[in-house]
């Protein structure tokens, strides 16, 4: 037996005691390993011990024993009793928004501080404008005000190519439909013959979870614990094959600890995960605009003044709306947004941004936007939804003809005056989303990685699914211009590298064009 260190920080807690079934073999005939259990289990705390254990007084292996109080028996003082491990939440899914919200109290919970596309008035938008979607949202409930939700939407075929599984797997549409922000490679042209000759029985119907127009895989909650987003895999994932769901997708988790939980919650069901793209963040760190730019490098303030001197010399005329305000121009906006998405082949079309734009209106969100005008048209726009103290860049378009490739405004409706506004109004993070990387970097902005997940029920495909879906996350990797690999610096940072794929935490370089279809 070996000697107990106390209260060494090394020491790991002692493991449990086997059950043993005493009801036919007698409770003394158990395996031998029970007993070296139980002999370990009555070393004292401090000092050296013999080899041969004195037996426990009172318990015998045929009855009880009686602990001594932890709060008493502590060998270096007393010690806090440990807490009960929280109870597994009762989860209910595949219901409808009206359902969820009943099941929630009314209200999507919030301590977990959602974005906007996981709000209520943005999910109903979803459901009406978004053809073929039908909701399949999930709600646990630990008891005690404890509740989480997750919203999902099943497509039973041909989803817009945003949602569609097969997209994650490097498939492209004959139609030349792309992806927001996608990175077409030759990788793809291969892959979507091998993605079709899977069948699409093999993937649909298909549950899409997260906000399908928001690009978020986003569960909130009442309380900061991830283990509830576990309890809520736990169940959609045997409720949907049970259903008849032939693919599970979590397209779109953003880093943070919820997600990390989700994919790895669906990892264990036989999901895969791999790299989808990124997200550029500012966390404002200056007391003023002014401020953050001096902290910029000499080189990049000078880009950021010339941006600044094109838009001034583009012959426009640039003005903020917000909220009731931008009710008459939700057309305009739409149509603006929807000629950037035929520009760069994007799927999401003008009916889908009207809607959205109107719920946020109607909904009492803090959205804005940047107008600018030329000729007193409406000639390009930016539309940022503030959600507490963080603000979100969610569409921009423009009118080319009007002006040009390289205006300037961009920069200037997209990037700078949001940023501006943002210090004015103590916001603490901007997330302007992927595409226009380098212009965002070049102000300050980090990027953050995307992951997304894909499970089918089908055991047998698996394989070859991940071998899809690591190729297409490698190739975007490549498209968006992968840096070199870098070792996590941290023990915690390598194991979620181990966990989440090695290239979890690689920086993409920069290459995007002014614009772009997310941005």
């Amino acid at each position: 037996m070996s000697t107990a260190a106390c209260c060494s920080t090394t020491a790991e807690e002692p493991a449990a005691l086997p059950v043993v079934d005493t009801s036919s073999s007698g409770c003394c005939s158990a395996p031998e390993q029970a007993k070296e259990n139980v002999e370990e289990s009555t070393a004292t705390c401090c000092g050296d011990q013999d080899d041969e254990t004195e037996p426990v007084a009172e318990s015998g292996c045929c009855a009880p024993a009686k602990p001594e109080p932890v709060e008493a028996s502590g060998c270096c003082g007393p010690q806090a009793p440990r807490e009960e491990q929280a109870e597994a939440a009762e989860v209910r899914t595949g219901l409808t928004l009206e359902d969820a919200l009943a099941a929630l109290g009314g209200v999507v919970p919030q301590a977990t501080d959602p974005t906007p596309y996981a709000q209520v008035s943005w999910l109903q938008a979803t459901e009406t404008s978004l053809v073929g979607a039908k909701p399949w949202h999930t709600v646990a409930d630990r008891g005690e005000g404890d509740v989480a939700f997750l919203p999902g939407y099943v497509f039973d075929a041909d989803p817009i190519v945003d949602a569609d599984p097969r997209t994650f797997l490097g498939w492209q549409p004959a139609d030349g439909t792309a992806a927001c922000c996608s990175a077409t490679t030759s990788c793809c042209e291969s892959a979507t013959d091998a993605v079709e000759a899977l069948g699409t029985d093999a993937l649909f119907p298909t549950l899409l979870l997260g906000s399908p127009l928001g690009y978020r895989s986003e569960a909130t909650a009442s309380v900061e614990d991830p283990l509830l987003v576990a309890d809520l895999v736990d169940r959609i994932v045997p409720a949907a094959i049970e259903a008849g769901i032939r693919s599970i997708t979590a397209p779109w988790l953003h880093d943070n600890a919820y997600s990390e939980v989700l994919a790895l919650a669906l990892q264990a069901y036989g999901g895969d995960i791999a790299f989808h793209g990124e997200n550029n963040v500012l966390d404002l760190q200056h007391d003023s605009y002014d401020a953050h730019l001096a902290s910029l490098p000499s080189r990049k303030r000078r880009r950021v003044k010339q941006d600044q001197d094109r838009a001034a010399d583009s012959g426009t005329r640039i003005e903020r709306k917000d909220r009731e305000e931008l009710r008459p121009l939700i057309g305009r906006i739409s149509e603006l947004v929807t000629m950037n998405r035929q520009k760069y082949e994007g799927g999401e079309d003008e009916a889908h941004i009207g809607a959205l734009l109107t719920a946020l209106v109607d909904g009492g969100a803090d959205i804005r936007a940047y107008l600018v005008h030329k000729d007193d048209v409406v000639v390009a726009a930016s539309v940022m939804v503030r959600q507490g103290k963080r603000l979100f860049a969610k569409w921009a378009g423009f009118d080319y003809e009007a002006l040009g490739e390289r205006s300037g405004v961009y920069f200037e409706i997209g990037l700078d005056r949001p940023l501006r506004d943002a210090y004015d109004e103590g916001i603490s993070t901007i997330e302007a989303g992927p595409g226009a990387d380098e212009a965002k970097r070049l102000r300050g902005f980090r990027p953050r990685p995307i992951q997304s997940v894909i499970l089918v029920a089908d055991q047998a495909l698996r394989p070859k699914v991940a071998e899809l879906h690591a190729a297409y996350g490698q190739a975007r990797r490549e498209a968006l211009g992968a840096g070199t690999e870098e070792e996590p610096a941290t023990a915690i940072g390598r194991l979620k590298a181990k966990l989440l794929g090695n290239t979890a935490y690689e920086p993409i370089k920069p290459v995007q064009p002014e614009g772009g279809c997310c941005g």
